[in-house]
């Protein structure tokens, strides 16, 4: 999945991010006001590691901090405008990219791509702890 997404990334000419920061990236997109924290645990990381990455996401502009307006002494994370656009841009490419694999494929294959697919997301889902 993540050479399908840097296909997507190359073909639209953006900046390659490390699979560190696209994976702290997307979590906060999914999440957004999420803390240090919050994200170290979802992605099983050490705090100090994610604290480092959001670093260079915010000084890429793809990452803002927060106060928690609830707690001074929290940070929240939250995604860019920038990252947002990029994000949709890339799952733009990357559908479009799949779709023309996907029509390469004999029907039966296909058919079981697609439902792999759909397991593969319900999987995605599971909170491992």
């Amino acid at each position: 999945m993540l050479r399908l997404r840097r296909l997507g990334e190359r073909r639209l000419g953006l900046e390659l991010l490390p699979t560190s920061e696209l994976e702290v990236l997307a979590h906060v997109i999914d999440h957004p006001d999420a803390s240090v924290t919050s994200v170290a645990r979802a992605l099983g990381l050490q705090s100090s590691n994610v604290s480092t990455t959001v670093q260079h996401l915010v000084a890429k502009g793809f990452m803002a901090r927060l106060p928690d307006p609830r707690d001074g002494r929290r940070t929240l994370l939250r995604p860019t405008a920038k990252a947002q656009e990029d994000r949709r841009r890339i799952d733009g490419a990357w559908t479009a990219v799949l779709g023309q694999f996907l029509d390469e494929l004999p029907s039966d294959d296909r058919r079981a791509a697609l439902a792999a697919t759909t397991a593969l997301a319900r999987l995605a889902e599971i909170d491992l702890g």
